[in-house]
């Protein structure tokens, strides 16, 4: 599996490798990356023996149709592997849009959504710049991650689909899916082959059970986090890590 993040995954990467456990994981993030730098990086480092491809960039993308075009290019590099994306919070400028093209790939075939705009709103998630998180917050997003990752290698139905923020905007089901509907022009790409899926194991489908306990086991230290700064009068700044 590969993963190609931000700053977002700088932070959250220790505990992405620790709830996945044994499974090999490739890690590729920097701060302040964008989606369509990651393509780039996507394209050199993707191998064979990739059976997932991670990518939740976008959070630094300042357009809509920039980060569209990204995706497009990431599904076929991917070649017919699941593909983890994430949906996206962030002050300024609005992330709505990008949420929306986060809708509308999470329609168009083997991808799985972590919602990370729906986990980031409960009190003690994120930072104080609103989009980085906290400690706490990294430990639940890299569990959103990779309860994804799980959909993925069980082959289940798709994970955290995000509500639209326009409600005349409709996210599709997998099940509603149509197959055969087009996806948006690509620019030229040189793409992986294909990877020939494997037998699922019972062993993968028991690791989402891990994942889910491994995100209620977050849960708790949200909750005394936020409890605590109730509590407090004053308090320091929470450590956040530069530019997404």
């Amino acid at each position: 599996m590969i993963v190609v993040g931000d700053s977002l995954e700088v932070g959250s990467a220790p505990h992405l490798r620790a709830a996945l456990g044994g499974t090999p994981l490739e890690i590729d993030a920097e701060k302040g990356r964008t989606s369509s730098q990651g393509v780039g990086v996507l394209a050199d480092r993707l191998r064979p023996e990739h059976e997932v491809v991670v990518f939740p960039l976008g959070t630094n993308d300042l357009s809509a149709d920039a980060f569209a075009t990204s995706l497009a290019s990431v599904a076929q590099l991917a070649g017919g592997r699941c593909v983890v994306v994430a949906t996206i919070v962030r002050r300024q400028p609005p992330p709505s849009e990008l949420n929306r093209v986060v809708a509308s790939f999470a329609a168009t075939g083997e991808v799985q959504v972590a919602d990370w705009r729906a986990a980031a709103a409960a009190p003690g998630v994120l930072g104080r710049d609103g989009t980085h998180a906290t400690g706490a917050g990294y430990a639940l997003r890299a569990s959103l991650l990779a309860e994804a990752v799980q959909g993925c290698l069980v082959g289940g139905g798709a994970s955290g689909i995000p509500a639209p923020e326009n409600p005349d905007v409709q996210v599709p089901r997998r099940e509603q899916r149509d197959a055969g509907r087009p996806g948006r022009a690509a620019p030229p790409v040189e793409a992986v082959a294909p990877l020939a899926r494997p037998a699922r194991l019972p062993v993968q489908r028991a690791l989402v059970g891990l994942a889910l306990a491994l995100r209620r086991a977050v849960s708790p230290v949200v909750a005394a986090l936020r409890d605590a700064r109730t509590a407090a009068t004053k308090g320091e700044p929470e450590p956040v890590l530069g530019a997404p």
